[in-house]
């Protein structure tokens, strides 16, 4: 859901479900391909509202045992390859460690090869690889790192609850990267201190 307004009226229950209900039937309709009975998706409304209100305490509680950092300048460059190339890819950084001022995060996918890096050790990894490869490159971002603790490493929900407690305070998450002890989020680097701000305070509380 994109209308933040929405989400949080719908999370308060301050919303009427039968109104809201009519209002998007037609979208409904039109996205399903069949007619849709106004009680059913009031029904629908109601049991998304019910499951935006509940929070479990243990993934809070998880939540309050971590440990973060914040990254405020990073450049996240996408380098693209074709099925198998990507170790390539993956290698062609690496040689070019001595450049860096900090390790940057790098991601191996299937078709590509994720790189977050700090703002200047990104235009090596730009200024070479643009040669060989095709590259997307997306600037002014903020990388918060979230160290789980033990406890957390195999309760699932850990990523999705900081992606809805970060959508409550206005700030939606460029990119989540989850592994199994460590959780990055990339938000617009704007909101990088205040997203360290929110966490800080769950941890804390």
């Amino acid at each position: 859901m994109r209308n933040y307004m929405l989400h949080e009226s719908l999370r308060m229950r301050i919303v009427n479900f039968h109104a809201l209900a009519e209002k998007i039937l037609s979208e409904i309709e039109e996205l399903t391909g069949s007619p849709a009975k106004p009680e059913t998706v009031v029904v629908a409304i109601k049991r998304f509202s019910d499951k935006l209100g509940t929070k479990t305490a243990e993934a809070v509680d998880v939540l309050k045992d971590s440990k973060l950092s914040l990254l405020g300048s990073v450049t996240d460059i996408t380098i693209l390859g074709k099925s198998g190339s990507t170790m390539k890819i993956v290698e062609d950084v690496l040689k070019l460690s001595q450049k860096f001022s900090v390790t940057p995060s790098l991601f191996q996918l299937p078709h590509s090869v994720k790189v977050l890096a700090d703002e200047d050790d990104a235009e090596p990894i730009k200024n070479e690889l643009s040669r060989n490869y095709s590259i997307h490159v997306r600037e002014k971002t903020a990388m918060i790192s979230v160290r789980l603790s033990p406890s957390a490493e195999k309760i699932p929900g850990i990523a999705a609850l900081i992606t809805e407690l970060l959508y409550r305070n206005g700030i939606s998450l460029l990119d989540v990267f989850y592994g199994y002890e460590d959780l990055l989020l990339l938000v617009e680097q704007r909101f990088g201190p205040r997203v360290y701000e929110i966490l800080s305070k769950e941890i804390t509380t």
